[in-house]
């Protein structure tokens, strides 16, 4: 899943709003923890979509090619992704 560079500055500064509004940091200048959180959530969707690439590789080198939407596809994707996140301990 790609993210547009839109809508990541808008998570950061949500995050950002939220941690400021809830005193839960106290932050000198705005640029800087919008900057690490921005780059948070860039890394995040990174490794997500490449665990994503990983498993839709997996899925496509069956013999018998699921198809993509199906019930036992959808099933299979989660078992892969699942053991994915747990080889990559994310």
């Amino acid at each position: 899943m790609a993210i547009s560079e839109d809508r990541v500055s808008h998570l950061a500064h949500r995050i950002y709003d939220r941690l400021w509004r809830d005193d839960l940091a106290d932050f000198p200048d705005e640029s800087r923890p919008l900057a690490c959180i921005k780059e948070a959530i860039t890394s995040f969707f990174a490794v997500a979509e490449e665990i994503d690439d990983t498993v839709r590789r997996k899925l496509a080198s069956y013999a018998q090619a699921k198809v993509p939407g199906s019930r036992e596809y959808e099933i299979l994707y989660q078992k892969f992704y699942q053991e994915e996140l747990a080889k990559r301990k994310w």
